[in-house]
């Protein structure tokens, strides 16, 4: 299958300290030398050099730490996508975590603009004792008439296994044709956020306690956090602007950096 961007990287553990020793890109996406905000583990920056994503365009990832390794991958900026009048944008990633392994994916916000239709498909495999994070805000782009949810559909899909048996199936669909501020959709809320976390140390003590930590950010919006049916747990958050959306997801995220990995706070830098 032909890609608008491709993508590869895999990274092991030597003497203590993470190195990434493959990289491929190809189209569209590039990745940036690694940055070793913290001593032993690299910020590698998923980079899309064409502006923005266009009706058509497939893209693919594939990221791999090996035993023991620890990456933090981000963006370094908003995922556009415009309109797709003949097909969809498609985005598949697939993340392979060995024995011990840690994976912090943290990308940027997804904006979706008028007609846009955009499918999302994340496949995670983990082996024991790793350790995974992932973050995801949607939000309504621009339109001419300044109407919110003026963006055809998005469908995303984020599949967890570990030693090889599917343990968590997450699919959201959002279409604003479909009364979008219904019950159990937006509810009146323009923007969507989630964090999901997946950890051996992750039991019911460490949830409650993550609820106390942004149980006062609920005033800006709706938060919920479920009990995964592994070691984990997931967190939805609706809102009416991204930078709040980002705070919680921040303060949901260094919360179990800390208590679960004894990290102190990792600052993304973008600029």
């Amino acid at each position: 299958m032909s890609y608008t961007g491709y993508l590869k990287l895999e990274s092991h553990k030597v003497k203590g300290k993470t190195v990434v020793y493959n990289t491929y890109h190809d189209g569209a996406f590039k990745v940036a030398r690694p940055i070793y905000m913290e001593e032993h583990t690299p910020t590698i920056y998923l980079l899309h050099v064409g502006g923005g994503y266009v009706g058509g365009d497939r893209y693919k990832a594939c990221i791999t730490a090996e035993e023991g390794a620890h990456l933090c991958l981000t963006t370094q900026a908003a995922t556009k996508v415009y309109r797709t009048p003949n097909a969809p944008v498609v985005q598949e990633t697939e993340l392979l975590l060995k024995k011990g392994a840690v994976i912090e994916y943290l990308p940027d916000p997804l904006i979706l603009y008028e007609d846009a239709q955009f499918i999302q498909e994340t496949t995670v495999h983990m082996e024991e004792k790793a350790t995974f994070f992932i973050s995801d805000v949607i939000t309504p782009g621009w339109s001419p008439n300044g109407e919110i949810f003026k963006y055809d559909s998005l469908r995303s899909k984020l599949k967890v296994y570990q030693n090889n048996q599917l343990m968590v199936f997450d699919h959201l669909f959002l279409s604003p044709h479909e009364d979008i501020h219904a019950i159990m959709k937006m509810e009146g809320y323009t923007h969507f956020g989630s964090f999901l976390a997946v950890a051996e140390g992750i039991i019911d003590s460490v949830i409650d306690e993550l609820y106390d930590e942004v149980l006062s950010e609920e005033r800006h919006g709706y938060i919920g956090i479920s009990k995964l049916a592994i070691n984990g747990c997931a967190i939805r958050i609706l809102g009416n602007d991204t930078k709040t959306l980002e705070s919680i997801i921040n303060r949901c995220f260094q919360f179990l950096r800390k208590r679960l990995l004894g990290l102190e706070v990792v600052h993304l830098r973008k600029y």
